[in-house]
C-alpha cells in the first residue's frame, strides 16, 4: 500500500511540474514557430530558400544558396521559371526527371575528383562545381590536372576538400529544381546540354 501511495504522489509531483513547463514551453514554441516561419521565408537571389537557419550552420553556404560573385546569364537557353526535363545522370532516378529551371548563370563548369573530409573513398569525376565555388579563383578558367580547395557543401564532405580539375567548360550553369520517385531534388548543377524543353 506504501508504494502504491508513493506512486501515486510521485505521479502527481511529476504531472504538476510538466503542466507548469509545457505552459512555458507552449509560449516558447509559438515565438521560435514565428521566429523560425521568417527565418524560411527569407530567400536569397533568384528566390532560392536558405536552409542556413534551420541547419544551424555558420559561414558554410547550404546546397541551395548560390555562390556569392555568380553572373544570371545573360542569354540562357532556358529561363528561371521555366520546365524542363533532365537528361543526365548524375544521380540515380535523375535522368528522365521533369524540372522546373531555379537559376540561370554564365560561369566555369568543371568536374572535379575530391577526397571527402569526413574520410570517404576519393569521388571520382563529380559533376558539377562551377568557378565561384573553388577556392581564390579569379575568372581565368583552370586546366585539367590544376589542385583546388572546394568551398561548396553540395555533398557531405564536399567543403573544404581538396580536389583536382578533371573538366572545364565555359557554359550557362541551371539550378533545376526535380521530381523524382523519392520526392524533390534541388540539384547545382546542370550544364545546357543536359537539359531539354518539356
Amino acid at each position: 500500500m506504501e508504494k502504491r501511495l508513493g506512486l501515486i504522489v510521485m505521479s502527481l509531483f511529476l504531472f504538476t511540474i510538466l503542466t507548469a513547463c509545457g505552459n512555458d514551453d507552449t509560449n516558447n514554441s509559438d515565438t521560435e514557430h514565428e521566429s523560425h516561419v521568417e527565418s524560411r521565408n527569407e530567400v536569397t537571389k533568384d528566390n532560392v530558400q536558405t536552409e542556413e537557419a534551420n541547419n544551424n550552420v555558420t559561414n558554410a553556404p547550404t546546397p541551395s544558396e548560390i555562390p556569392e560573385g555568380m553572373k544570371e546569364a545573360e542569354n540562357p537557353k532556358f529561363k528561371v521559371g521555366d520546365e524542363v526535363i533532365v537528361n543526365a545522370e548524375h544521380e540515380e532516378g535523375m535522368k528522365g526527371a521533369v524540372g522546373t529551371v531555379t537559376g540561370a548563370f554564365d560561369t566555369i563548369v568543371y568536374s572535379i575528383s575530391y577526397t571527402p573530409t569526413h574520410g570517404d573513398f576519393r569521388e571520382e569525376n563529380h559533376k558539377w562545381v562551377v568557378q565561384e565555388e573553388l577556392q581564390g579563383l579569379d575568372e581565368e578558367m583552370l586546366v585539367p590536372g590544376s589542385e583546388v580547395i572546394v568551398e561548396t557543401n553540395q555533398e557531405e564532405g564536399m567543403l573544404g576538400a581538396e580536389g583536382e580539375i578533371d573538366t572545364a567548360e565555359k557554359t550557362v550553369a541551371y539550378m533545376v529544381e526535380y521530381i523524382t520517385a523519392d520526392g524533390t531534388s534541388l540539384k547545382k548543377w546542370f550544364k545546357e546540354s543536359e537539359l531539354s524543353a518539356k
